[in-house]
This record gives structure tokens, C-alpha cells and sequence, in this order.
């Protein structure tokens, strides 16, 4: 019976390619999970422990927001109602909440790892605060290595191109000799805003039973981490309804559902 309810579940909300993919889910072998996380940044001062920021060196590979990525951060999602919502509050009037995130995880077979990438909402620049990576496997116990980057920002007032300003400094030193030359009209610097300037890297491995909330500790970076069982049926209507109706603005693709790891075999 619970093989045809996935099976009509299947035929009623996914496409053909994607229900395609799907058909070699097994109910005997697959594990739906809710998981939630949410990281916050403890106030400074809070801990004697020295944490060492390192130089960012280049923001080129770096991630950073689109304007309208930035807009889709600041809207509400009621779909993303998590059990730490409350928790969430709470902590909200002590810490900063950089991240409160809820996904849909359906593990095929035991072994199987999903990977999921995130953000914080706040950002300058379109640099965000914190990214963030966690990888979720499906043993005995759920196993999560999380990465996390934090970055410090800057104000830079040295233009995008150095190469500009050694040129307009040369020809401030030249009209101290030429003060009789006709001016040349003075060019316009670009000036940088805010760019990251220091980083903190951390990696957070962590073993857990399902319906049982786990406190991540760091002097700086806090984590909670929650897992809570559902039906696989539950869980394939959900991810099917996502891929077919707007979430945060914009609607995931059938690629974009298959990059998720959810639905493919690594």
C-alpha cells in the first residue's frame, strides 16, 4: 500500500523527466527527514578564547549576492516554520541569527549523503556575513560536516584600479613644477564600499539521533541542528511542489531540483 501511495504521489505532482529519476526510490530502503539549523553569532566578549581571523586575499571567487537575491533574503516564508522558531526568538533578543534554514531530505538508501549550501541574510556589498556548506549522510546515526566561512568587513578607499590613482598622484606631483600648464579636467575614482577583509573558516562534525536538537559550540559561531522523521510520501510531495510553485520569489527547475542531490544517486 505504501508503495502505491508514493507511486500515485509520484504520477500526480512530478514531471516525466523527474518522475523518471525517481522510480528507482525504494520504500523498503529510503528515509525522509525534516532538518533544520539554525547558526547564530555570539556578542563579543562573551568568551576569553582568542579567535584568529585570517587576511582574505582575493574576493573573486567569493560569493556575492545579485540585488535581486538580495531582496528574496528579506521575505518571509511561512512554508519554512521551523520547531527553533521560537528558539529562534528568543535568541534573537541575546545573539544575531545569521541563518535559520529548514530542508526537505529524502535519502535513498543508507549511506547516502545529501549536500546543501546557504547564506546568512545579512550582507554588505552583496558579500554575505556567513556562507555556509553541510553535508548530511544516513548511517546509523545522521552524520553532518558542516563548513562555515564568516567574514569581517572593510572600507576601502583605494579605487578598484591602483593604476588610476599612481596616475592622478603623478599629475599632482608634475603641476607643482608646471603651475602654468593648463589643468586637465581631474578623472573620477571609483571607490570601493565594503569588501571582506578577514575570514574565519570552521568545520563542525556532528553525529545525531533523529527528534533530538544538538547545540554546535564555538565562542563565536553557535549552532543548533534538529531532525525530525517524516513520511516518504510527505517528503516527495513536498520537494514536488517546490520545483513547481515559487519559493522566495522564484521557481526551482527540474536541474535545479536534480543539483539538490534529493532525487539522484551521488
Amino acid at each position: 500500500m505504501k508503495s502505491l501511495t508514493i507511486t500515485l504521489v509520484a504520477l500526480t505532482l512530478f514531471n516525466t523527466n523527474l518522475f523518471a529519476e525517481d522510480s528507482d526510490i525504494n520504500p523498503d530502503t529510503a528515509r525522509a527527514y525534516e532538518g533544520y539549523l539554525v547558526t547564530f553569532m555570539w556578542p563579543e566578549g562573551q568568551s576569553s578564547e582568542q579567535i584568529r581571523y585570517k587576511n582574505v586575499l582575493t574576493t573573486e571567487n567569493l560569493l556575492r549576492l545579485t540585488p535581486d537575491e538580495e531582496d528574496k533574503a528579506d521575505l518571509i516564508d511561512d512554508t519554512h516554520a521551523s520547531p527553533f522558531t521560537e528558539i529562534e526568538e528568543k535568541l534573537g533578543r541575546h545573539v544575531t541569527v545569521l541563518s535559520n534554514q529548514k530542508w526537505t531530505l529524502i535519502f535513498k538508501y543508507p549511506g547516502d549523503t545529501i549536500s546543501k549550501s546557504f547564506h546568512s541574510k545579512q550582507e554588505k556589498d552583496g558579500y554575505p556575513e556567513l556562507t555556509g556548506d553541510i553535508a548530511i549522510k544516513l548511517g546509523r546515526y545522521l552524520e553532518s560536516d558542516i563548513h562555515y566561512q564568516h567574514y569581517l568587513f572593510d572600507s576601502f578607499t583605494q579605487p578598484n584600479n591602483p593604476a588610476r590613482i599612481d596616475a592622478a598622484t603623478e599629475r599632482q606631483q608634475s603641476s607643482l613644477f608646471f603651475s602654468q600648464r593648463p589643468s586637465e579636467p581631474e578623472e573620477q575614482v571609483e571607490l570601493k564600499a565594503f569588501d571582506p577583509a578577514l575570514v574565519l573558516t570552521l568545520n563542525l562534525l556532528n553525529k545525531t539521533a533523529s527528534k533530538k536538537v544538538n547545540y554546535l559550540d564555538h565562542p563565536t559561531i553557535g549552532t543548533l541542528l534538529y531532525f525530525e522523521p517524516i513520511e516518504l510520501e510527505d517528503a516527495m510531495a513536498k520537494i514536488a511542489l517546490q520545483s513547481m510553485t515559487p519559493e522566495t520569489g522564484t521557481s526551482l527547475n527540474y536541474d535545479e531540483l536534480q543539483s539538490t542531490n534529493e532525487l539522484t544517486k551521488p
